[in-house]
C-alpha cells in the first residue's frame, strides 16, 4: 500500500468476528445428524417407518439433496460475508469502495487505484484537525493529484514552515514542476489548512542511484537469467520503497538472488535517505563473474 499506512497497519488485526468461516462439508454433516435426529422422532412416534442409514453414502438420493441444500446455504452465507467485508476498509474494493470512503469526506481520483484510495482514507481520518497533525496536511497533498504516491509533511526545527516532500507515481518518481504546483495549490487553498501556514513544496527523490552488481551463476544456469536481474530489483525497489528507505546492498543482494543466481555482491555505493527524502534506481548494471556452488 502507498505510505505503508493501510495494508501494513489494517492486515495486522485479528479477523473480524463478523466474516465467517464456511465449510461446505461441516454444513452437509450438520444437516444429515439434525435430519437423522429429526427422522428418530418421526419413527417413535410411528414405528413402521423405515430405517435410513444410507445418508453417508454418496450415492444415496437423500444426501444428494443434502448437499444441494449445503450448496444454497453456503452460497447465501458467502453473499452475507462479501456484504460485511464491503463495509470494512480492508476488505472493501471498487464501488463499495467508493460509498465506504465518501461517509469520510473522501472520493476517489480519476484513475486512483483501491489501495491508494484506502491509504488516502487514513491519512484523512487521521487528519480532521484544519491545523494539522501531519497527516492533515499528506491527505491535502495525496488528493491533490493522482500522480502522487507519497507525501511527507515535516517542519525543521522551531520554523514554523511546513515542508513537504512529494514522491511522484511516474518519472521514476522524481514530481515536476506542475505536480509541485499543484499541490502546493492544494494546501495553499482556504478551505485548507490554517491561513498563516507557510508551505515549502518540494520533490522528494533526491537520488537516482546507478547501482552495479557482480554475479555468480549455479553451474547449470543460462546466462539468460541476467538480464532478468535488473527488472526484477527495479520492480521490487518500486514496490517495496517508500520515503526514508535507505538504498543498502543486502536489500539489493536479496532481490537479486533469482533462480539460477548463487551469489550477488552490490559494488557501487550504498545511500542513506532521511525520512522525508526517497531514492529511485536510474540503472542497475550486472557483471557476471562466473560460475560455482
Amino acid at each position: 500500500m502507498t505510505d505503508g499506512v493501510t495494508v501494513k497497519a489494517l492486515a495486522g488485526l485479528p479477523p473480524a468476528q463478523s466474516i465467517e468461516e464456511l465449510s461446505w462439508q461441516v454444513i452437509v454433516d450438520r444437516m444429515v445428524a439434525r435430519f437423522q435426529e429429526l427422522w428418530a422422532i418421526e419413527r417413535e412416534a410411528n414405528p413402521e417407518l423405515p430405517v435410513i442409514d444410507t445418508l453417508h453414502l454418496r450415492s444415496d438420493p437423500g444426501r444428494k439433496l443434502i448437499e444441494l441444500a449445503a450448496y444454497v446455504e453456503m452460497a447465501l452465507r458467502g453473499r452475507v460475508n462479501d456484504a460485511f467485508r464491503s463495509g470494512l476498509l480492508f476488505y472493501t474494493g471498487d464501488t463499495d469502495a467508493d460509498h465506504l470512503v465518501f461517509f469520510y469526506d473522501v472520493l476517489r481520483l480519476l484513475g486512483e487505484r483501491d489501495d491508494a484510495l484506502k491509504s488516502r482514507t487514513v491519512l484523512a481520518i487521521a487528519g480532521r484537525s484544519p491545523g494539522g497533525p501531519k497527516e492533515r496536511y499528506e491527505a491535502i497533498a495525496r488528493a491533490a493529484d493522482v500522480r502522487v504516491r507519497h507525501a511527507h509533511a515535516y517542519r525543521v526545527g522551531r520554523d514554523p514552515t511546513v515542508h513537504v516532500a512529494i514522491w511522484s507515481t511516474d518519472n521514476n518518481g522524481m514530481a515536476d514542476a506542475a505536480l509541485i504546483a499543484k499541490v502546493r495549490a492544494a494546501l495553499e487553498s482556504p478551505a485548507h489548512g490554517v491561513i498563516n501556514d507557510v508551505f515549502n513544496v518540494r520533490a522528494a527523490v533526491f537520488a537516482a542511484a546507478d547501482v552495479t552488481l557482480d554475479v555468480w551463476l549455479l553451474p547449470d544456469a543460462m546466462e539468460s537469467i541476467l538480464s532478468a536481474i535488473p527488472g526484477v530489483v527495479t520492480n521490487a525497489w518500486s514496490a517495496e520503497t517508500g520515503m526514508g528507505m535507505d538504498l543498502v546492498a543486502e536489500w539489493v543482494q536479496g532481490r537479486a538472488m533469482i533462480a539460477g543466481v548463487q551469489r550477488a555482491r552490490m559494488t557501487s555505493d550504498e545511500i542513506k535517505a532521511e525520512p522525508y527524502q526517497a531514492i529511485s534506481i536510474r540503472s542497475l548494471s550486472v557483471n557476471f563473474r562466473g560460475r560455482a556452488y
